[in-house]
């Protein structure tokens, strides 16, 4: 009997095992991260930077002739030629630091003046002491038919001036106007040294006598260049003499710069304006037939045929031969070998002295 209870009760628990499911294990639940939309529009383009770029000087409009030098304007303008006085109680000048081409040459004696050449007087301020003119210094100008200004001259100067119908504005017949006296120079210095102008009077003056003050397709016989001279021996200072033991004007290179600046009456030039410098890129010593004409110490310069000379740049100096045909006609500069010159861009200082006067330098 309690065998058959325990078959009896094994039974019922195979059959309750055998209807029962076992537990489902389900897995944690996933955590999804919020999904951002992506815009509809499209990215904004990117734009590459902009290249930059050296500033570039502006292209040259035209060249001043008596110079080489660039200009950002385009001219045609007439040169104009002003006697100026070079005796030591002259001294400071004005305005002659902007002139193009400063000539000096022989007065009286031993005594020198220059004609200072300017293409442009728009921006010169006081230009003086103004003094008289000789007949060569009158050749001078016609060599760049350039407008003459001086403080009256030699009879023989006025005389050609007259003959030739130059465009001329006289310093003593128009002072007051054009031209008037520099009280300190004229206390301190003498009435001689104290005639003065400025480049904006010259201007009017020019323009009230109907005088030209433009030019076109003028040769001055310049050949400008931007390569430096090697030719030659050297030449840091140059002393001219005007006559043996006569007037002396020195010459020294500056290899920064690579100009010449000038010292005479014992001191460095420089502008009575603003103190600057006087200096030049090129020196020019032309020797001419100089001699005393007449009881006043009035001299004869001979202007044109052939002679010789001296050209300085860079430091260096070589030996020319200089020519002129006529009057109206322009110098030519040539080189031992019979090649002209060519000329450093920028301002030019000639001397003319006579036959056989020393010169110096090293």
């Amino acid at each position: 009997m309690k065998r058959l209870f325990a078959l009896i009760l094994a039974l019922s628990l195979v059959l309750c095992a055998c209807g029962s499911k076992p537990a489902e294990t389900t897995a944690p639940p996933t955590t999804v991260p919020p999904t951002t939309v992506p815009a509809t529009t499209a990215p904004p383009e990117t734009t590459a930077p902009p290249e930059t770029t050296e500033p570039t000087e502006p292209a040259p409009v035209d060249t001043n002739p008596l110079t080489g030098e660039a200009l950002d304007v385009e001219t045609s303008n007439r040169p104009t030629a002003i006697m100026i006085n070079n005796l030591n109680k002259a001294v400071p000048q004005c305005g002659i630091s902007k002139a193009d081409i400063l000539y000096e040459i022989i007065a009286e004696g031993s005594v020198t003046r220059f004609m200072a050449i300017f293409y442009d007087l728009s921006d010169v301020d006081v230009i003086g002491p103004v003094r008289s003119v000789r007949p060569y210094f009158v050749r001078v100008a016609q060599h760049y038919g350039a407008l003459l200004s001086s403080a009256g001259g030699s009879d023989e100067a006025i005389d050609l001036v007259g003959s030739l119908k130059w465009d001329y504005l006289n310093g003593i017949a128009n002072a007051g106007s054009w031209f008037y006296r520099d009280e300190w120079r004229r206390s301190n210095r003498g009435y001689e040294h104290s005639l003065m102008t400025t480049g904006e009077n010259l201007m009017k003056a020019a323009e009230k006598k109907g005088y030209s003050t433009t030019m076109e397709d003028v040769d001055y016989g310049f050949n400008f260049t931007d390569e430096a001279m090697t030719a030659g021996e050297s030449a840091g200072e140059i002393t001219v003499w005007f006559y043996s033991n006569g007037k002396k004007t020195i010459m020294s290179y500056d290899a920064e710069s690579g100009l010449y600046a000038m010292t005479q009456h014992g001191a460095a030039s420089v502008d009575g304006n603003d103190d600057a410098p006087i200096t030049f890129r090129n020196v020019l010593i032309l020797e001419a037939d100089s001699h005393v004409k007449d009881k006043k110490g009035h001299l004869e310069v001979k202007m044109t045929g052939t002679g010789k000379g001296y050209y300085a740049r860079d430091g260096k100096i070589v030996p020319i031969t200089w020519s002129r045909d006529g009057y109206t006609d322009h110098y030519v500069y040539t080189d031992e070998s019979g090649e002209p010159i060519s000329f450093g861009v920028g301002k030019t200082y000639v001397a003319i002295t006579p036959d056989g006067s020393p010169l110096s330098y090293k």
